[in-house]
C-alpha cells in the first residue's frame, strides 16, 4: 500500500475535491438550500465514493471476471475469438451505485440524483484526463 502518511493525504485530497464538486452539482441541480443543509451528508457521500466504492466494486467485479474469464475461455475453445468483455461493467457499477447513494443520502429526486451523479463523474473524468497534461506542462519532478 505504500506510505500511510501519503494514502491519508491522498484520501483527504480527494474527498475535498469530490465533495466541491457534488457540492456544487447539488446546488447548480437542485438548489442552493438543500446543498447547505446537506453539506455534512455530501461529505459523507464523497467520503465514501472515494474510499468504499472502489472497494465495493472491485467485490463485484471479481466474480463477474471469473464468469467472463470462462465463457472467454469457451468462446475460444470454439472458435478463437473469445475476449473478457464483463470487466468493462465496472464504471456502470459504480455510477448506479453512486446515484443511489445521492438519492437517498442527499434525499433528492431520481432526477437530480441522475445528474448530481453524471456532472461528477463527468467533471472527474476531465480532471482525470487534465492532470497528466499539466503534470507534463509543468515538468513537477
Amino acid at each position: 500500500m505504500g506510505d500511510p502518511l501519503f494514502f491519508v493525504l491522498w484520501l483527504i485530497l480527494a474527498t475535498v475535491i469530490v465533495f466541491l464538486i457534488m457540492f456544487i452539482a447539488v446546488r447548480v441541480v437542485v438548489s442552493e438550500t438543500k446543498a447547505s443543509d446537506k453539506k455534512y451528508l455530501i461529505l459523507l457521500l464523497a467520503f465514501i465514493a472515494v474510499l468504499v466504492l472502489p472497494i465495493i466494486v472491485g467485490a463485484i467485479m471479481i466474480p463477474l471476471d471469473l464468469i467472463g474469464g470462462a465463457l472467454a475461455d469457451l468462446r475460444s475453445a470454439i472458435d478463437g475469438g473469445g475476449h473478457n468483455f464483463l470487466g468493462n461493467f465496472a464504471p456502470i457499477v459504480f455510477f448506479l451505485l453512486l446515484l443511489a447513494l445521492s438519492k437517498y443520502l442527499v434525499d433528492i429526486t431520481w432526477e437530480h440524483a441522475l445528474w448530481v451523479s453524471l456532472l461528477t463523474l463527468f467533471i472527474l473524468y476531465i480532471i482525470y484526463s487534465l492532470v497528466p497534461e499539466l503534470h507534463s506542462f509543468v515538468h513537477f519532478d
